[in-house]
């Protein structure tokens, strides 16, 4: 709980939109129409899906996540 107040209040709700938007964008742009490695554009809710996916993935890790968000403390 925690963790999704941290994100919340830290403007994460915002930058999961925006992010979502540039994810769109990269996979379209380089992914679809320089490689042609997938003929698949994506849409805008596919890669907000995608990204959250990734954040599900990651966060399990520990991968990007603060120490202040994990409840870790450094006594000197």
């Amino acid at each position: 709980m925690k963790l999704l107040r941290g994100l919340i209040t830290g403007g994460g709700v915002g930058a999961f939109f925006l992010f979502s938007y540039i994810i769109e964008l990269l996979w379209n742009g380089i992914v679809v129409d320089q490689l042609g490695l997938i003929a698949v554009k994506l849409n805008y809710w596919q890669a907000a899906g995608l990204w959250f996916l990734v954040i599900i993935l990651f966060a399990f890790t520990g991968i990007g996540v603060s120490s202040r968000l994990l409840g870790w403390r450094k006594f000197d």
